[in-house]
C-alpha cells in the first residue's frame, strides 16, 4: 500500500508554467493596442524589469523575463491588474516593435 502511494505521488503531472502557456498563445497573429494605456505599456515593455510590479497608466504590470518563442520572436508574459481585475497578456517583438498576440484560449482582455 505504501509503495503504491509513493508511485502515485512520484508520477504526478507538473503544472504548466506561465511561460509555457504564453508560448502556446504565440500563433503568429498580432493585436493592435486598443487604446493609450496599451500603447504606453508596449512602448515601455523593453525597459520594464522582470518580476517587479510597476504602474503603467491605469494598470499594475508584472512582466516576466523575455524569451525567444517557438516563432523566433522575443516575447514576454505579462500579468496585469486594473480596477481589481487580474488578467494575463502576451507581448512579442519582431525586432522593431512590441505588440500583443491573441490568446488561443479566448481569454483576451484589454489592458485599458
Amino acid at each position: 500500500m505504501l509503495l503504491m502511494a509513493s508511485l502515485i505521488a512520484c508520477s504526478s503531472h507538473p503544472g504548466t508554467s506561465a511561460r509555457d502557456t504564453a508560448d502556446a498563445n504565440d500563433t503568429g497573429r498580432t493585436l493592435a493596442p486598443s487604446g493609450e494605456g496599451e500603447r504606453t505599456l508596449l512602448a515601455e515593455l523593453s525597459v520594464l524589469p522582470s518580476g517587479t510590479a510597476r504602474r503603467v497608466g491605469e494598470a499594475t504590470v508584472v512582466a516576466e523575463a523575455a524569451y525567444v518563442s517557438a516563432s523566433g520572436r522575443t516575447c514576454r508574459a505579462l500579468h496585469l491588474k486594473r480596477s481589481g481585475r487580474a488578467y494575463h497578456r502576451l507581448a512579442c517583438n519582431d525586432g522593431k516593435l512590441w505588440f500583443f498576440v491573441p490568446d488561443v484560449f479566448g481569454n483576451d482582455a484589454a489592458a485599458e
